[in-house]
């Protein structure tokens, strides 16, 4: 009873690190990978990740499952394959009662019309995206905050403008106070004064005369620079417009390579005519093996049983095929 409760966290971390992970006498687990897709309907884009698929046929031990759960607990082989037997039976009694059984953090085996079938229910096991989940692009559209607007015409908002209009006025009024004994010379009694001093806005003549001189000094002298500057400004643009041409190339340079995944595929056969492949194909099927026709290649069909992201994996699956169901084959690289 202490390695049913575990046998879930065993198999995954089995799944996670190797393509096929066998339950003696039930059947095999054959993690494949699937690429990124996006789903046009919902705007999600699914992350690579592995599919773990079941085979009913694949029943003979490899002794994998075994040695994981006697180190795991501290037991001997054949203590092992001992508890691997008593959670076979629970297994079975569940399928019989329930017509399902429940490897959590991994999927569901149930029984449909006789037919053992399986459901995939992991989160991502592939190593290369282990945990990533799928992204839904609509979670990146931009959120527009609502603009409030002010209704003149409601008490509240005449109240706050009548308060505004009065905090205004007493700011005038602290202007003036500060301002007039200042800048003008109203409180010493001097003859200069005039009443359109108290004009904030108007300006001594004596000071516009000296500001006009010195302003057409100025002109002057930025008229004589101009003439100058004018060829040096011309070089300088011709020189930022080739600048600018040199960055434009060097950026058009920049080329999107993408990025080559290495896939390893389990090769059966390889034929000239394509009859005989399909003929291959659906002999490979009945043994409950996902075998599938390549695309056509120097003059060539070729027959794969599965698809692997990792060479040993692959090597590993072409091994079991070969013990369980005397088939030979090669591993294509591509």
């Amino acid at each position: 009873m202490y390695i049913m409760v575990n046998i879930n966290d065993i198999l995954k971390e089995l799944l996670i690190l190797h393509d096929c992970v066998i339950f003696p006498n039930l059947g095999g687990f054959v993690g494949q990978y699937s690429p990124a897709k996006l789903n046009s309907h919902d705007l999600s884009y699914e992350t690579p990740y592995k599919q773990i698929l079941f085979n009913k046929n694949l029943v003979n031990n490899d002794g994998l499952l075994a040695n994981a759960i006697a180190k795991k607990h501290n037991l001997s082989y054949e203590m092992a394959k001992e508890e691997i037997s008593a959670l076979l039976v629970q297994i079975k009694n569940d399928l019989k009662l329930r017509k399902q059984f429940s490897f959590n953090g991994i999927g569901i085996l149930y029984e449909d019309n006789g037919v053992l079938n399986f459901k995939q229910k992991s989160e991502n096991l592939l190593i290369d995206s282990y945990g990533l989940k799928p992204i839904n692009m609509n979670n990146f559209t931009a959120n527009y905050s609502e603009v409030k607007v002010l209704n003149i015409n409601s008490v509240s908002s005449k109240k706050h403008i009548k308060n505004l209009g009065m905090v205004a006025g007493v700011l005038i009024l602290l202007f003036y106070s500060a301002w007039i004994p200042l800048k003008t010379d109203l409180l010493n009694g001097h003859e200069s004064f005039k009443y359109s001093d108290l004009n904030p806005f108007t300006f001594n003549k004596s000071e516009s005369l000296s500001t006009k001189t010195k302003s057409n000094t100025f002109i002057k002298k930025v008229e004589l620079k101009t003439e100058k500057s004018s060829e040096i400004s011309s070089i300088k643009s011709k020189s930022k417009e080739k600048s600018k041409d040199v960055v434009l190339q060097s950026k058009n340079i920049a080329v999107n390579i993408p990025i080559k995944i290495t896939s390893f595929e389990v090769i059966i056969g390889s034929f000239g005519n394509q009859k005989n492949a399909k003929k291959l194909i659906k002999t490979l099927q009945r043994k409950s093996l996902n075998a599938r026709q390549l695309p056509f290649e120097n003059n060539l069909f070729r027959v794969s049983v599965g698809k692997f992201s990792n060479r040993k994996n692959a090597l590993e699956y072409q091994r079991i095929v070969k013990k369980k169901l005397q088939l030979s084959s090669w591993v294509l690289t591509k």
